[in-house]
């Protein structure tokens, strides 16, 4: 799977954890990274799971495609996957091309996974194959066949029992309007809503996370043109200095059974004296873009408690920092689907 001088690399990266029947993950959304090395050719690859129609990739099939495998991590014993009768997708990689990403999404709901994955299991998603390549040159008749390098780290997959899972948490992410005006009026934003779909308190530490300590709207929302360019927003840097307390109390948050947090993340023109804002002078007039939720706010949710903030946060420093310490562990997040606005 490996070559000394190759023309292209994929790479695999994720780690996801999930409950079969359950909408919503913890974790990281697999991915496939392509990685061109050629500056001379273009390549054309030969891939299972890659829909042309979309530009995208199918996870599912990928695996029935014989592109991926999955392995039982504990026992290491290679899972049988029903085989489909989809062809693979050429997805044409241009000379010099940038790194490529590509989502591997799957839905823990589709019966594909139920009928493979077993609860308090966890699992590997590994190359199984090399998938075909070629260089076309346009001067001549054959296409050359290139070598490929696969890199071996796998995506993680963890399946929650009913009895061991996280707090569920629903994160839905809107535009103010569908269209962005670049002079900043009217305003225009981002309005984040997260309900608890538990039916006791949650308390979460939100302490150094993007809805505490902003440091650019990446963190909340990953935006891309129409080429597929990811709109760099200004970025602030924060610093601490010396020992670090006890969070104060406003750095936690309750989430109760049927009241919603809300936030909203407005894009401003630079304000010169304070030298904040800048997000609408990073977009071009008469573009679309692609919004989704950003890695950022996804990593909001890793520090939390079952009970209510008054329960959770009396007593001295010394028993808070006790009753807080060590990790609790990703929640599980339902994520809303990526919107698209206009600017003007």
């Amino acid at each position: 799977m490996a070559d000394s001088n190759p023309a292209i690399s994929l790479y695999l990266d994720g780690e996801l954890s999930f409950q079969l029947h359950r909408k919503g993950f913890a974790g990281t959304t697999p991915n496939l990274m392509i990685q061109m090395h050629d500056t001379s050719n273009a390549i054309t690859l030969v891939i299972p799971g890659y829909q042309m129609s979309t530009k995208s990739f199918n996870l599912p099939l990928a695996l029935q495609g014989g592109l991926l495998a999955l392995f039982d991590a504990e026992s290491n014993t290679r899972i049988a996957v029903p085989p489909s009768s989809s062809q693979p997708g050429k997805l044409l990689v241009k000379s010099g091309a940038p790194n490529q990403w590509f989502d591997l999404k799957l839905d823990p709901r589709d019966d594909f996974w139920s009928h493979l994955l077993t609860p308090g299991h966890k699992y590997e998603i590994r190359w199984a194959n090399v998938p075909q390549a070629y260089r076309s040159d346009p001067h001549q008749q054959s296409s050359d066949s290139v070598p490929i390098r696969l890199l071996p780290r796998p995506i993680k997959l963890a399946i929650f029992s009913p009895a061991t899972a996280p707090p569920h948490f629903s994160l839905t992410l809107t535009p103010t309007a569908n269209i962005c005006h670049l002079t900043g009026s009217p305003p225009f934003g981002f309005k984040l809503s997260v309900t608890s779909q538990e039916t006791y308190p949650i308390t979460i530490c939100l302490h150094k996370t993007p809805l505490k300590e902003l440091h650019g709207l990446e963190e909340i929302a990953k935006v891309v043109d129409e080429e597929g360019e990811e709109v760099e927003w200004p970025w602030g840097i924060g610093c601490w200095e010396g020992p670090e307390s006890f969070p104060s109390d406003d750095a936690f948050e309750e989430f109760t059974p049927g009241r919603v947090y809300e936030r909203m993340f407005w894009l401003e023109r630079v304000n010169r004296e304070t030298a904040n804002g800048g997000e609408l002078e990073e977009m071009q007039t008469g573009r679309r873009y692609r919004v989704e939720v950003g890695k950022g706010l996804l990593g909001a949710f890793g520090q939390w408690r079952k009970g209510g903030k008054a329960e959770l946060l009396q007593g001295s420093e010394k028993e808070k920092k006790e009753r807080w310490s060590g990790s609790s562990g990703q929640a599980i997040l339902e994520v809303s689907e990526p919107f698209y606005f206009e600017t003007v």
